[in-house]
């Protein structure tokens, strides 16, 4: 492969307050995203106005050596050094109409486009993403003016979270490569869950059930695999329809009229008995049991499945005949437990797009 030419200008007269490569120099036999990569290099600082700055071709090697350039793939020629002036403002430019607000909403509109293809085209696997542009209004009918298809932003930050200030560069209509300033604030779309497969209701959903997919425009879901994993479905969801909180509950580790065990333990002693349950609920609610025979009935804390243990009151309650104390009637007792807001222990898995590996 041939090597990359830079033939140097005998003067450039520059409109930023930085001198480029491109502002001093040809690139020539690059392809044309590697002579606008390479035209966009930042130099030195241009000299203050009504001055000139020589810029040697040593200068330009020793800069271009800094930013990482293999020099040995590079040839300079042309002149040994430029002669730099800063350009002086336009004294027309006070006569100039004012831009409408409208014609500022286009020229953002048409930055946003063009800035969307960017970003898709160098990180095709970035993750879902909103633009805000902002454009100063003197900008606005450059930007009009020129072609969508020469902008280039060289000095994006694609993982920025705040609102930043962007190069755009372009190529006027006669050629010439120039830039603007516009802000920029990128906002990322956290992908949501879906269901991989059509699942019944019932289901207690699984890692393997769930895919992740791109939000359609304002669609809301489920971010964190945690509230969702380990549930149990209240409705079917079919195929690729995305997973809702009001579709989802605790699984059940008791419920209603089954057979549980509840133990009473005090200091070394442990007493257990089999009763039935009245209701439903998942680790740490509170239940109420009645006995298989008779009327007794208690409050105990739902401890695992089918499991559960009476809440002794504080010592200063207990009375002197310790023991498991049962009430008749609808009655509960006054030391009844509310919900204790025990956690389940889960493996958090790893989620990928297209499916889950654990």
């Amino acid at each position: 492969m041939n090597a990359e030419i830079l033939r140097l200008k005998s003067a450039a007269v520059v409109d930023s307050p930085i001198v480029r490569l491109g502002d001093v120099a040809d690139v020539l036999n690059a392809d044309p995203e590697q002579a606008a990569r390479m035209e966009q290099m930042t130099l030195l600082p241009a000299p203050s106005k009504g001055r000139t700055r020589v810029i040697t071709i040593s200068e330009i090697r020793s800069r271009l050596q800094a930013l990482g350039v293999d020099l040995s793939r590079l040839e300079l020629t042309g002149r040994s050094q430029v002669r730099v002036t800063l350009k002086e403002a336009s004294k027309t430019a006070a006569a100039n109409p004012v831009t409408t607000q409208q014609s500022i909403q286009k020229a953002e509109e048409k930055v946003q486009l063009a800035l969307s293809g960017w970003i898709k085209r160098y990180y095709p696997d970035a993750s879902a993403f909103t633009l805000t542009i902002r454009v100063q209004p003197v900008d606005a009918p450059v930007i009009l003016s020129n072609r969508a298809d020469t902008f280039r932003f060289p000095d994006l930050n694609r993982f920025a979270e705040t609102e930043q200030v962007v190069s755009l560069n372009f190529l006027d209509t006669q050629g010439t490569v120039r830039q603007v300033r516009v802000f920029c604030r990128i906002q990322n779309v956290p992908e949501i869950l879906a269901a991989k497969y059509s699942l019944n209701k019932g289901t207690v959903i699984r890692a393997d059930d769930l895919v992740w997919v791109r939000p359609e425009k304002n669609q809301e879901g489920i971010t964190d695999p945690r509230l969702v994993i380990g549930r149990e479905l209240t409705r079917t969801v079919h195929q690729s329809n995305v997973m809702r909180s009001q579709d989802l509950m605790e699984v059940p580790l008791v419920r209603d009229n089954a057979i549980v065990t509840v133990y009473a333990r005090r200091g070394g002693i442990s007493v257990k008995r089999e009763m039935r349950a009245r209701g439903t609920g998942g680790m740490g609610d509170s239940i109420t049991l009645i006995a298989l025979e008779g009327r007794d009935r208690l409050a105990a804390t739902i401890t695992g499945y089918n499991q559960a243990e009476v809440n002794y009151r504080p010592a200063s309650e207990i009375q002197r005949s310790a023991g498991i104390q049962f009430i008749s009637g609808t009655a509960e007792p006054s030391g009844s437990i509310q919900r204790t807001g025990g956690l389940r222990k889960t493996t958090r898995p790893v989620i990928r797009r297209g499916g889950i590996r654990r």
